[in-house]
């Protein structure tokens, strides 16, 4: 696992707060993760990972599972250190 996928799973337990069996087709709906707990997440990998999203990266599709959450976080992330 790395450091993203680490962060991703971390990160959905605590706004979930409680121990979670997660994979990465998981969907965040079945767990009762709403928008609102999806900016938590947001805000939370961004400080963790110290990097910032674009806005046209906030679409809840980008977030759905953990796997897109971390598909879409290591291209940013990748890009952002190459830069």
């Amino acid at each position: 696992m790395d450091i993203i996928e680490n962060a991703v799973f971390r990160v959905i337990e605590k706004v979930v707060g409680a121990p979670v069996e997660l994979t990465v087709n998981s969907l965040l709906s079945d767990l009762r993760i709403n928008s609102i707990k999806i900016i938590q997440i947001i805000a939370m990998l961004e400080n963790d990972l110290d990097f910032e999203l674009d806005e046209e990266d906030l679409l809840m599709s980008n977030f759905s599972t953990p796997g897109r959450t971390i598909n879409l976080l290591r291209e940013k992330y990748s890009k952002a250190s190459v830069e």
